[in-house]
């Protein structure tokens, strides 16, 4: 009867702390935020890619095409994401300008370590 209550116990243990063991996503105290800008390819200069599709992917740091987010850049080009968990992500953006010319980038894979802290990305679309 003891053996039977320990492994009880333990089971109950287990299940417990591996229930607070928080995944990557939502629901810490990190952000990443950044700018995006594109090559603009009439100037050669590197313009705000405002409204530009920012997409970011839990649990991997590795090139995917499943992402569980995606937010828009203002009008400078800026974005932000809080509230986030330590782990892994990935992020990509990608920006159509007024002439239909569609612009991109592979990607960036981000490790969050630390319980709060900011990590900022700064993309450039070609």
């Amino acid at each position: 009867m003891k053996n039977i209550y320990h492994i009880i116990c333990v089971l109950i243990l287990t299940v417990f702390f591996s229930a607070c063991k928080k995944e990557a996503g939502p629901g810490g105290k990190n952000t990443i935020s950044g700018t995006v800008v594109y090559k603009n390819g009439v100037t050669g200069n590197n313009d705000a890619a405002g409204m530009a599709t920012v997409r970011i992917a839990y649990g991997t740091n590795e090139s995917t095409e499943n992402f569980n987010q995606t937010i828009l850049t203002d009008s400078e080009g800026k974005f932000k994401v809080e509230g986030l968990n330590k782990g892994k992500y990935f992020i990509k953006a990608s920006y159509s300008d007024g002439n239909g010319f569609a612009y991109s980038n592979p990607g960036y894979g981000i490790t969050i370590e630390n319980k709060k802290k900011t990590i900022e990305v700064n993309i450039t679309l070609e």
